[in-house]
């Protein structure tokens, strides 16, 4: 199997880089890729607070959703706090790693709410700086009728947990060997050049770029050698994650 990708697009909601968010969906759409949205039903994040709220918002995401993107739910509110690094330790905070299991399923019920409400299924979950436990899958299960979880070190999709795992990888466009790479972007905070390299990207690899139901429907039972690539690949992330701390706190000195 050669390489396929999947774009993710994060931190959508009415106080995102509109502009930005237009002009990277654009190209997609122009290309014919399907990305996986993120969208906050909430949002109380002032990182993510680029523009004053467009009311026009809930009506692009509609659109976005016809077109053919998958919507995800990206949390609640997108409020952030240190926190162990739960099923994916990419990051230490989180919106949900650890807090009681009502809570979480009382936040994960009040998303999935808000996004019925203006028009949007959910199919997926998007955990907030990657942040999620077993209680917020047992919130899914139980308030949602979510069973795609976009993140994981996979090569390829998984069923695990009575979820399909979407493997989320990468978090640039870069050229890999076989599986399926999900490669994460923040809109808000894309250039023109950071755009024109996902353009590049997807011109050079027609054919590359699967429609994220699809992909999902090609999921196999998550196995050892599966266990064995997650180790490895969490293992080198936070390995380059912590010589990228190094040089900072060198650079500030």
């Amino acid at each position: 199997m050669a390489a396929e990708y999947l774009f993710r697009l994060d931190d959508a909601c009415p106080s995102m880089d509109t502009p930005r968010w237009e002009t990277v969906l654009e190209v997609l759409r122009r290309l014919g890729v399907h990305p996986i949205i993120a969208v906050v039903p909430a949002n109380a994040d002032p990182a993510l607070a680029r523009l004053p709220a467009d009311p026009s918002f809930w009506q692009r995401a509609r659109d976005w959703a016809r077109s053919g993107c998958m919507i995800a739910l990206h949390g609640w509110s997108h409020e952030l706090r240190p926190s162990r690094g739960g099923l994916v330790p990419v990051q230490r905070r989180s919106e949900f790693v650890g807090l009681p299991i009502d809570e979480q399923r009382r936040r994960i019920a009040a998303g999935v709410r808000t996004l019925e409400a203006n028009g949007l299924v959910p199919e997926a979950w998007v955990a907030p700086a990657h942040g999620f436990d077993g209680g917020t899958l047992q919130a899914l299960r139980v308030e949602s009728e979510i069973r795609i979880v976009s993140d994981g070190f996979a090569r390829r999709v998984v069923r695990r947990d009575d979820f399909t795992w979407l493997p989320q990888q990468l978090w640039r466009p870069r050229s890999m060997g076989r599986g399926l790479w999900t490669i994460c972007l923040h809109p808000n905070e894309m250039d023109a050049d950071h755009v024109r390299s996902v353009e590049d990207f997807v011109t050079a690899r027609p054919g590359s770029f699967p429609d994220p139901r699809d992909a999902a429907a090609a999921s196999v039972p998550f196995g050892p050698s599966d266990a064995l690539f997650s180790a490895a690949f969490g293992l080198a992330l936070r390995f380059r994650q912590s010589m990228r701390g190094v040089r900072n706190s060198h650079e500030r000195t």
